[in-house]
């Protein structure tokens, strides 16, 4: 089930298009890292082009996401969220492998746990 899921993951990865918010969450990480790296100033400082509100969304899946764009060097956009969207997408399966395991533990039936 999983390497079907990863496989339908992997086909439709480019018939979606960027969330609402995706450019806002991919600019907190980015500022965030760049933070970090000593690049930019905080979250929230004022001067960052960001909302004060800003500082109370954490940044510890946009920041990962934000490093595995940057390590290829990607800059094109659409690559970029092709990327984002993958990564996010191999998140969501491995969350689904542990709920799997957790439920094939307290059941014992690898039917009944997938179900």
């Amino acid at each position: 089930m999983l390497a079907l899921f990863t496989a339908v993951g992997v086909a439709v990865l480019d018939d979606y298009g960027v969330s609402g918010d995706g450019r806002l969450s991919r600019s907190r990480g980015v500022t965030a890292v760049d933070y970090v790296l000593g690049d930019g100033p905080l979250i929230g400082a004022g001067h960052t082009g960001h909302p004060s509100s800003d500082r109370y969304y954490g940044v510890s899946f946009e920041a990962p996401l934000v490093l595995a764009e940057r390590l290829p060097g990607l800059a094109d956009s659409r690559a970029v969220h092709l990327l984002r969207h993958l990564l996010t997408h191999l998140f969501f399966l491995t969350g689904g492998l542990f709920c799997w395991l957790l439920a094939l533990r307290l059941c014992g039936d690898r039917r009944l746990a997938l179900f």
